[in-house]
């Protein structure tokens, strides 16, 4: 992905669009950083690992999003938004509420799981598991519709 940025921002730049310049060099600052981190001295960066820094960067923003629009200062939380616009096209799309509802029951079907309370958190590791890219807030709020 590393490469695909570089030509992104050259494009974006040559466009003169500076909320993509902007962002997709925050990726890149956010990936260098990473690669430079003492934890991950040497190791390769995976789609793994990229896609969590641009979870936690969308995530931040959201955060800000919310502190600003609290201040009343919209005009920043715009330009936030804006960020993560960009941002998420580079995310894997996100499970939907239905998948996560046919995950709880496969997971309750091959795992013969009662649907009580006191079994929440195998339901939401299990769904997560096989749903990776679903929302951890979205996995708990249906698995506990889902709970008797």
């Amino acid at each position: 992905m590393k490469n695909e940025i570089n030509a992104l921002i050259m494009e974006a730049m040559k466009n003169h669009d500076t909320v993509r310049t902007e962002s997709l060099r925050a990726i890149k600052s956010a990936f260098l950083t990473w690669q430079t981190s003492k934890d991950n001295a040497g190791k390769e960066m995976t789609e793994a690992d990229e896609i969590q820094i641009l979870k936690k960067m969308v995530k931040q923003r959201q955060e800000s999003v919310e502190q600003y629009l609290a201040a009343g200062r919209k005009e920043l939380a715009d330009a936030e938004q804006a960020q993560i616009d960009v941002l998420e096209t580079f995310l894997p799309q996100a499970a939907s509420e239905e998948d996560i509802v046919r995950a709880f029951r496969q997971a309750r079907e091959a795992n013969g799981w009662e649907a009580e309370k006191r079994n929440m958190g195998l339901f939401v590791k299990a769904i997560k598991a096989a749903l990776p890219n679903a929302d951890g807030k979205m996995v708990a709020q249906v698995v506990q519709s889902q709970l008797a």
